[in-house]
């Protein structure tokens, strides 16, 4: 049950100089002089430690962003902030791209759906945060299962390449064309929320780390239907940049081993659910539809008809006049 806790735990002790541990950052194990190892042994049994621990976990959608970084400012995006990534002249920017683009300031529609995005501030530079949580409904309804594989199947819409790994969830890049000066990552949780991460081309991959390092991770894991055991919990970023040739490769390895496991599992479950949707719609022979029972039935009722040579079918006209026909009858 703990194979993604014990993956990641496993490739970190492995591979090291690549790791930005919260035990750096974590205030109890400097006071109380916590190895590396206790650190680890303290947190898997579920001890608060550092700022991606359990503790008490916030319930909002807007809560689970980050908080801003030191040096920096925070508040609600507005659609204006998309400005500072794109060109003067927006015409020179393709309509999918800019659409893709501008994705990230804008409220995602649907009944049900909640949006939570916040813009980060320093100087002339922005960093923003969108939370997407699409309804419980569509992940505990049978009938919902058109609409969760689209969900499940949404990936990067240009070149994908795997980014960072923050606590267990699996970040990647969506390599956006020369258009546009801006760097966007995505993710998502139990396919129910997706994160999109939008920052300026020049902002190299360490830069970023002090946002994903107060991501609420676990806190999004606990509000979506479909859990991921042990996400968030594992106290350690991975980012794949720093990693040597052989590290890397064992990485995306891994990731590939890990989203081959999630599409199998996710495939048996629709399989399963298209099933038990179909046990519950009566088919047409059995009286279900009412299609089928306008259709369906008159069409047999023909068939019927037809297959009785010379049969006189008689029906009452308006004022109870009778008009008698044979039918069916072969040459």
């Amino acid at each position: 049950m703990f194979r993604v806790l014990s993956l990641l735990l496993a490739l970190v002790l492995g591979l090291g100089g690549y790791v930005y541990f919260d035990y750096t950052s974590s205030g109890r194990a400097e006071a109380e002089g916590l190895t590396f190892t206790e650190y680890l042994a303290s947190y898997a049994s579920g001890v608060t430690v550092g700022g991606g621990g359990s503790g008490r976990l916030p319930g909002k959608l807007v809560d689970m962003l980050p908080r801003a970084p030191e040096g920096w400012t925070v508040r609600p995006a507005e659609a204006g902030d998309i400005a500072a990534f794109l060109p003067q002249n927006r015409r020179s920017v393709p309509k999918d791209l800019l659409a893709h683009v501008e994705a990230v300031v804008k409220p995602a529609s649907g009944r049900g759906v909640e949006t939570a995005a916040l813009t980060y501030e320093r100087g002339d530079r922005k960093v923003i945060f969108q939370a997407v949580r699409y309804p419980d409904a569509i992940f505990t309804t049978v009938a919902e299962i058109q609409q969760r594989v689209e969900l499940q199947a949404r990936a990067a819409k240009f070149s994908a390449t795997e980014f960072m790994t923050v606590r267990g969830l699996d970040v990647q890049e969506d390599l956006l064309p020369a258009e546009v000066k801006a760097r966007l990552f995505l993710a998502d949780v139990g396919a129910q929320i997706h994160l999109r991460v939008l920052a300026p081309e020049r902002m190299k991959d360490q830069d970023l780390v002090p946002f994903f390092q107060t991501l609420q991770v676990e806190a999004m894991n606990v509000s979506v239907v479909d859990k991921q055991v042990g996400l968030g919990r594992v106290p350690v970023i991975v980012l794949a940049s720093l990693l040597d040739a052989p590290s890397r490769a064992a990485y995306v390895a891994d990731l590939a081993d890990r989203k081959s496991a999630l599409s199998a599992a996710r495939e048996a479950q629709r399989l399963q659910d298209e099933a038990s949707l179909a046990q519950t719609t009566p088919a047409a022979s059995t009286g279900g539809g009412l299609l089928d029972s306008l259709f369906g039935r008159a069409e047999t009722a023909e068939e019927e008809v037809a297959d009785r040579p010379g049969e006189v079918v008689c029906t009452k006209g308006t004022g109870g006049s009778k008009r008698c026909s044979v039918v069916g009858g072969q040459d």
